[in-house]
């Protein structure tokens, strides 16, 4: 089950509340800062226009409806259990119905953080908004942060809240990416292909071979299995494949051809061949580096 989902619509009365916390620098930009709260927007007809942030902001609608639109184009209505991003990298517009009684919870901090996320592929710069249902555990937990911010001081303790807004962030990303691949056509077997290729991805046979079993022809598991995970099965074993590699090139003395062999590779040239291209060091390389 979700970690966030919940299926009751009416948020409790206690997070109606206006109040924010900012935690900025002696020594930095106010955009180094972090922030979190609720925000209160009832009767507002403008919630931005054409405004550019300098942090990663994520914002968890309450109640009420609204729209989203950004400079590169995207553009979508926003209504109660939405989670939608402020990006670093574009400006944003967005306009409330001022009769719906918007109102939000939200946390920001520093840009670098989109960066770390999109290098996680957790963040996908064309996924702004997801539909996450009304939940106490977002509310709950801002809640919490903005009470660490106040008795926050030293540079220690805000780094500490710091790790814990994105750690945060990181839940809400990972539990969007759940039920979007719960809506995925044979999720099931998906998740079962997965299995099979990272538990057996040293098989020396080809990968239609090593699924053969999953019940769907193999032209049809790619595309699903490229649709949900944005990589073919194939590619998804080489990557496992290296995943190993680097681990046996760090951990034992194994020879390269031995190591190639152990992976599943018909010889050395073809797994060096590989592992340089996605690694950009050769084997060799990688264990004396």
């Amino acid at each position: 089950m979700s970690f966030l989902i919940s299926t009751t619509m009416h948020v409790h009365e206690k997070w109606l509340i206006q109040d924010t916390m900012y935690r900025g620098s002696a020594v930095k930009s106010f955009s180094q800062g972090l922030s979190c709260g609720f925000l209160n927007k009832s009767g507002k007809t403008e919630d931005v226009c054409d405004e550019h942030y300098d942090r990663l902001a994520m914002v968890y609608v309450l109640r009420g409806r609204g729209t989203y639109h950004d400079s590169l184009g995207h553009q979508f209505e926003l209504r109660q259990g939405d989670v939608f991003f402020r990006f670093p990298d574009r400006s944003h517009t967005g306009t409330i119905d001022p009769d719906s009684q918007w109102h939000e919870c939200f946390v920001s901090l520093r840009s670098e953080w989109y960066h770390i996320f999109q290098q996680l592929e957790l963040i996908r710069p064309h996924q702004v908004r997801f539909e996450m249902g009304m939940t106490e555990n977002i509310p709950t937990r801002i809640h919490g942060l903005m009470e660490l911010i106040r008795k926050a001081d030293t540079p220690t303790e805000i780094s500490s809240i710091e790790f814990e807004i994105a750690a945060l962030i990181r839940r809400v990303l990972a539990s969007a990416q759940e039920n979007r691949y719960a809506d995925t056509p044979h999720v099931d077997r998906l998740k079962h292909a997965r299995e099979i290729i990272r538990s057996q991805a040293a098989q020396k046979c080809s990968i239609e071979a090593l699924l053969s079993d999953i019940g769907l022809s193999y032209s049809r598991l790619r595309s699903l299995f490229r649709s949900a995970y944005h990589i073919s099965p194939g590619e998804f074993r080489i990557q496992v494949r290296i995943e190993n590699a680097c681990t046996l090139l760090e951990t034992t003395d194994l020879p390269i051809n031995k190591i190639a062999d152990q992976l599943g590779y018909a010889d050395a040239f073809t797994f060096s061949k590989q592992f340089k291209q996605r690694v950009a060091l050769s084997p060799q390389q990688f264990r004396s580096r």
